[in-house]
């Protein structure tokens, strides 16, 4: 009789994630995407909205199908539509698993899976019950994910605090939860960064300026807009300082007119959404993070990965990513909403050079020994498969 290895059998694999806006999550899809098909499987990813996601994936030869009613808002009654239009794609497709990214797809895709036989696995980057919301909303997102988790076969967060959480809250998917870290390829990231004086140069930055870089969309859990006000205290301090911020999303121009309305358009750079961002980090400094949420930031992977001494907000997995490895802390941990020790941490930041240094070097061996891309990869496919 022919055993066969399951684990290693071609499978139809169906992506979905909640929006095609550029971000970490759809990063992670179209590199894991294109590497399940690289070993056979059949893939389709799905999203809804307009992003650069399509673009990226078509690059790749990635099939794609995109979602009308699969919205961010909150809309009972798209809520509906959504899960009937995913139950739909799910018919069509027929999968042998589905991979579901972030938590509206979570939980819609959950439920329209219900009637399918394909193996259904949850990779959440950070739970949305801990957004900075009322009580009364993180009441029905909380509730949301109890409920549906016994929908999932297994549930992966991106680092140990998330699955603790998970756990304490009673989640019950039907096999198991599990983390899986995010991880970089921390040779190919390194390989196409650009040098100091290349990115200084797109970004039009000087050449002798310390510059501290932020690379977020300009969502309200980045913390952005009260960023603001503790880089105004900073550069006042120095004016051979400067901050850049990359990214756009929907306070981008709320936080273009704070930047102005400081007098600070010519110290605080914002160039907006740029396709060559994860390039530029060569032309910082110092990496800041001043989120008031997290799941685990690949933005923080990357200026490890970049050998930049990091800042970052005591909230997701930061404090384990940046304080938790063999070599030493990679960075400064503060407390979310604290600009003062977010002054104090940068400024000892800009003035001890040794410090920077060691944080430099422990990152990028961090960022190589404990975050590869091939743990990622491995712990994603093997909970499909």
């Amino acid at each position: 009789m022919l055993t066969v290895n399951m684990s290693s059998a071609k499978k139809r694999i169906l992506l979905l994630v909640t929006q095609a806006d550029w971000g970490g999550v759809q990063s992670f899809l179209v590199r894991f995407a294109s590497q399940l098909q690289s070993e056979g499987h059949t893939v389709l990813l799905a999203a809804g909205g307009e992003g650069e996601l399509w673009q990226e994936a078509r690059k790749y030869g990635i099939p794609c199908h995109q979602f009308r009613h699969v919205v961010r808002e909150i809309s009972p009654l798209e809520e509906l539509r959504g899960i009937k239009e995913i139950a739909r794609l799910i018919a069509d497709f027929k999968p042998d698993a589905i991979h579901l990214n972030s938590s509206k797809i979570g939980v819609l895709g959950s439920i329209a899976a219900r009637g399918s036989n394909a193996r259904v696995v949850y990779r959440i980057g950070g739970w949305s019950f801990l957004d900075p919301q009322p009580e009364w909303k993180r009441w029905i997102y909380r509730t949301a994910e109890k409920c549906t988790a016994r929908y999932k076969d297994t549930i992966i967060t991106v680092h140990p605090g998330d699955e603790a959480l998970a756990r304490q809250l009673h989640f019950r998917p039907r096999s198991d939860i599990r983390t899986v870290p995010n991880g970089l390829d921390v040779l190919a990231f390194c390989s196409q960064l650009g040098t100091r004086t290349l990115s200084r140069n797109i970004l039009g930055l000087p050449e002798h300026a310390f510059v501290f870089g932020t690379v977020a969309n300009a969502y309200a859990t980045k913390g952005l807009l009260d960023y603001l006000d503790v880089a105004k205290k900073i550069l006042e301090a120095d004016h051979g300082t400067m901050c850049v911020i990359l990214g756009d999303g929907p306070q981008f121009e709320e936080l273009k007119k704070k930047r102005d309305d400081l007098g600070l358009t010519d110290r605080i750079l914002l160039p907006g959404h740029l396709n060559n961002a994860t390039r530029l980090y060569s032309a910082f400094d110092a990496f800041v993070l001043p989120s008031k949420k997290e799941g685990m930031p690949w933005t923080l992977l990357e200026a490890m990965a970049a050998s930049l001494p990091c800042i970052a907000t005591d909230v997701g997995a930061c404090r384990w990513v940046l304080t938790q490895g063999d070599h030493g802390d990679a960075g400064i941990i503060v407390p979310p909403n604290d600009n003062a020790a977010l002054v104090t941490a940068m400024t000892h930041i800009k003035n001890d050079r040794d410090q920077r240094d060691r944080f430099s070097r422990s990152g990028h061996l961090m960022s190589e020994d404990r975050f590869s891309w091939d743990v990622t990869y491995r712990g994603n496919r093997d909970a499909l498969l």
